[in-house]
């Protein structure tokens, strides 16, 4: 069959387009990942003004709790106590909407603002759309970037023999070099997080096959066997007691790490309080321990001891976040996040380098790889400081440098200006947190965010610098 030169040249550039489009979309949740890693860390910086400790009145911090759980404006299905933890030293009463934190005798302390945190969350697991429709595709990602890791190696035969070769050339070659070493270097890892991301929006579908094949089509015997199913208690008060349960838990778990409590179906007289306790040395998210709305105890989840993919599946999380050896996991995971994301950029950047001419496409592939941190800056600027929704701002700059792209010529120019803007937004947001809260900038978790964020302005001057002297580049 003997296509046309238009009809060939037509199927070219959609090619083109869908997969700078996919790597976008890659891109986008590579790296807000890398930053997830230090959710918790972010939420304190985001609210340094809340009062950090270990210990606290139980008797307390009940009967305040119980005030919130009865205030009418504040009862959603599922209501949330945070217990003090190493990483997240607080108190926090939550709901489904929004939360406040406490002070150890439960009396109230600040709002807990979280909005930045969360949009960084929600980035990553959802791209911030409806939730169902996000994680499926997210997770579509993880199956993609999975067959590219693979598709990679069995391409490129001699990767691991050259894991260690630098070669001096072209900026082609340059990318092309860093590509596959970094590509080699995190590839164990490269491979847990792709595999690790499809699972979480694919589970629906594996639960599906698994129904149809080994359940006769029932569903909730398949989540049943992963996840435990939820107790069955007779009409319960909506006051609950947290003093028996924190006494059970110190009595039968005392080197368990208590994370949180959440009240289920709390709007029903089905409620009950679910404990969350991570268990030293094992890597599930936790084994959650029952009790009714008197404290009285039901059950265990079982998943420290349940059935081995039981096991499995409920270690996921802590294994795609590094959130099980403390700062050090948090540290590599972190590194290993930014190299995922150079690799990203730097396999876009080779077959754009590979092209004999400059046209839109290598702008728009600057002004996301340039526009998403930016883009992140300013929804911190509007979440932390302003205390405004972050969720807008940041997709709309990174329409505005979208729009840029189609404007501003050529791509090196284009760079430098998003660098340029990088730097500025970043001593915006350390001027005005110094400013609106003094010396948490410099210590605890703030210390940390500061660091990072003085250590990305750095970055970014270098990259101007080297571009301006270097006067070349047409890639991100």
């Amino acid at each position: 069959m003997k296509y046309s030169r238009q009809l060939v040249k037509s199927s070219l550039s959609a090619h083109s387009w869908l997969g700078i489009g996919m790597a976008a979309v890659l891109y986008l949740i590579i790296l807000s990942g890398t930053l997830v890693v230090f959710h918790t860390h972010i939420e304190r910086w985001e609210q340094p003004l809340a009062a950090e400790f270990h210990e606290f009145d139980a008797a307390a911090v009940e009967s305040a709790f119980n005030e919130y759980l009865t205030t009418p404006d504040n009862l959603t299905p599922h209501m949330y106590l945070v217990f003090p933890s190493d990483a997240m030293p607080r108190i926090k009463f939550a709901n489904e909407q929004q939360g406040e934190y406490r002070n150890a005798d439960g009396s109230a302390g600040v709002p807990a603002y979280d909005d930045w945190a969360h949009q960084l969350s929600d980035l990553h697991y959802y791209l911030h759309l409806p939730k169902n429709i996000g994680i499926i595709l997210v997770s579509a990602m993880g199956v993609i970037l999975l067959a590219l890791i693979i598709s990679g190696l069995l391409a490129h035969p001699s990767i691991i023999k050259d894991a260690f070769a630098w070669r001096s050339g072209s900026e082609r070659i340059h990318f092309t070099d860093l590509h596959n070493r970094l590509s080699v270097w995190g590839l164990p890892f490269h491979l847990m997080m792709a595999f690790t991301g499809a699972y979480f929006g694919l589970a629906g579908l594996i639960i599906l096959i698994a129904a149809e094949a080994f359940h006769d089509g029932d569903r909730e015997a398949v989540t049943r066997q992963f996840f435990s199913g939820d107790p069955v208690v007779e009409a319960q008060p909506l006051q609950v007691d947290i003093q028996q349960p924190l006494q059970y838990l110190n009595a039968n778990v005392p080197d368990g790490q208590l994370l949180f409590m959440t009240i289920h179906e709390a709007d029903s007289e089905q409620r009950f309080q679910e404990y969350y306790v991570q268990q030293p040395g094992r890597l599930i998210y936790s084994e959650n321990y029952r009790f009714d709305m008197q404290g009285n105890f039901l059950n265990r989840a079982g998943y420290s001891d349940g059935d081995l993919a039981k096991q499995i599946v409920y270690s996921i999380y802590r294994l795609h976040f590094g959130n099980f050896a403390g700062m050090g996991s948090k540290l590599l995971y972190f590194v290993m996040g930014l190299a995922l994301t150079v690799v990203c950029v730097s396999g876009i950047n080779i077959w754009l380098n590979r092209r004999k001419h400059e046209d839109l496409l290598n702008r728009l592939w600057v002004a996301v790889v340039w526009g998403a941190p930016l883009a992140i800056t300013v929804s911190a600027i509007n979440g932390v400081l302003a205390r405004w929704p972050s969720v807008i701002p940041f997709w709309g700059v990174l329409l505005a440098a979208l729009v840029l792209a189609i404007i501003v010529q050529p791509a090196a120019r284009f760079r430098r200006q998003m660098q340029l803007a990088g730097i500025l937004t970043v001593f915006v947001l350390l001027a005005g947190y110094t400013i609106q809260f003094g010396l948490a900038a410099a210590f605890g978790a703030g210390l940390l965010l500061t660091c990072g964020l003085l250590v990305w302005a750095l970055v970014l001057g270098i990259f101007v610098i080297r571009s301006s002297g270097a006067g070349v580049g047409k890639t991100g």
